[in-house]
C-alpha cells in the first residue's frame, strides 16, 4: 500500500528544454533549473569526449530533490533535454571517526581506494577547486585528462546545487557512466560500468564522512601520465637571485690587499715580503 504524498511536500515537476532555449512545462524554480540545463549538456558532453565514452544520454542529480534528465542531439550538437523534478528521499548519512595522526593525502588515498573496489568502478580521482587532481587510480588513459574532466564536473555539481538538486550527480554516456561527488569546494569523480548507484553512492557517503574536516587544498598535485602512472609533482627549484639590489649575495671572495693612497708600502698578503715603493 502506498503512503501516498507527504502534506505540504512539493509536487514533482516534468518539463522540456527544446534546441532554441524555449521551456514547456514547469520546472519548479521559477525558471533557474531550465537555464541551466543547456549548459551543464555542454559540459556534460566534452566529458564525454575527454573520457572518450561516447555521447551522453542521461544525467540524474540527487540532493534535497531528484532530478532527471534525458538528452538527444541535433546534428548540430544542440540538445533536447526532457526532465522530472522530484523531492528526494532522506537519507542517513554515517559518521565515521579516523583514528591516528594519517596524512590527508594518505587518508584521501585510503578513500580513492575504498571508491575502486566498488564493483563497476574503473577509475575515479579527487580534484580541487583548484582544477588539481591530489589523487587519482584506474585506467590511465583515462585519468589522464582527470583535471579537464574534474574541471567539468565541479561547473556541473555547482551548477546544479544552486538549484538545490546535486551533490551527487550522474552523468550516463554511450559506454559508462561518469559520477560527481561534492567534497565540500572539491569534488570526487569517477567512471562506473555499473547500472545501479547504490552501493556507490553510500560509499561516497563514507568518503565525505571521512574527509568532511579534512583541508585537501593542502594535498599536493599528483600528476598522471598516459600509462597511469600517478608521479607527485615537486615544486620547481628557486631560481637564482638576479638584480642589482642581490649583487654579492652568493658567497664572498676574500678582499685583495690594495694600496693606500698616499702611501709607500703595500699591505703583503699572507707569505709575502713587504715591497717599499721606488717613486721618488
Amino acid at each position: 500500500m502506498s503512503a501516498g504524498p507527504t502534506h505540504g511536500a512539493p509536487p514533482r515537476h516534468d518539463f522540456v528544454v527544446r534546441p532554441d532555449g524555449t521551456v514547456v512545462g514547469d520546472d519548479g524554480a521559477a525558471g533557474g533549473l531550465a537555464a541551466a540545463l543547456p549548459f551543464t549538456g555542454r559540459l556534460a558532453r566534452r566529458v564525454g569526449e575527454l573520457a572518450g565514452i561516447g555521447d551522453l544520454r542521461a544525467c540524474e542529480a540527487l540532493g534535497t530533490r531528484r532530478l532527471t534528465v534525458g538528452v538527444t542531439w541535433t546534428p548540430a550538437g544542440e540538445g533536447t533535454y526532457r526532465a522530472g523534478l522530484v523531492p528526494a528521499e532522506p537519507r542517513s548519512v554515517p559518521t565515521f571517526m579516523v583514528v591516528g595522526a594519517a596524512s590527508t593525502a594518505a587518508t584521501v588515498a585510503h578513500c580513492l581506494d575504498r571508491v575502486l573496489a566498488v564493483e563497476g568502478v574503473r577509475w575515479g580521482g579527487v580534484v580541487t577547486a583548484a582544477s588539481r587532481v591530489v589523487a587519482a587510480a584506474g585506467d590511465g588513459a583515462a585519468t589522464s585528462h582527470l583535471d579537464e574532466v574534474g574541471t567539468r564536473v565541479l561547473a556541473i555539481l555547482r551548477s546544479l546545487e544552486d538549484q538545490h538538486v546535486a551533490g551527487f550527480v550522474r552523468l550516463q554516456y554511450e559506454v559508462a557512466s561518469v559520477v560527481g561527488a561534492s567534497l565540500g569546494r572539491h569534488a570526487l569523480v569517477v567512471c562506473t560500468l555499473a547500472a545501479e548507484d547504490d552501493e556507490l553512492l553510500a560509499t561516497v557517503d563514507e568518503v565525505r564522512a571521512i574527509l568532511a574536516d579534512r583541508d585537501l587544498s593542502t594535498v599536493p598535485t599528483q600528476d598522471v601520465s598516459a600509462s597511469g602512472e600517478v608521479v607527485e609533482q615537486v615544486p620547481p627549484a628557486q631560481p637564482p637571485l638576479v638584480g642589482a639590489r642581490f649583487a654579492g649575495a652568493g658567497a664572498r671572495e676574500p678582499r685583495r690587499a690594495r694600496r693606500r693612497f698616499g702611501r709607500g708600502t703595500l699591505s703583503p698578503s699572507p707569505g709575502e715580503t713587504p715591497r717599499t715603493s721606488t717613486r721618488g
